[in-house]
């Protein structure tokens, strides 16, 4: 999980991704949107605690929460393995 403070520096700032031209209010409303599509009740004064600590310390999250950020900011995450051996099933 080191790896997402390496590639986001920009999470230690709480309050704005300036970057990204984003408030953590309008994330945070972006994932209550993403979180209301798959049926789940949520508003933002429930998340805003959560994605603020994720932005702050995204170590310490689940997976869960650092996919919905970045789906929320418009970006995907893809994990390419180094090394890997093709298997064929006989």
């Amino acid at each position: 999980m080191q790896a997402f403070q390496e590639m986001w520096p920009i999470f230690t700032r709480i309050g704005a991704i300036p970057e990204l031209d984003i408030s953590q209010y309008e994330l945070t409303r972006r994932v209550v949107e993403l979180r209301k599509r798959e049926g789940q009740d949520t508003s933002i004064p429930k998340l805003s605690s959560a994605v603020g600590k994720a932005l702050k310390e995204p170590d310490g999250r689940r997976y869960r929460a650092i996919a919905e950020l970045v789906e929320a900011m418009g970006g995907e995450i893809v994990i390419r393995w180094k090394d890997y051996k093709e298997v064929k099933v006989p």
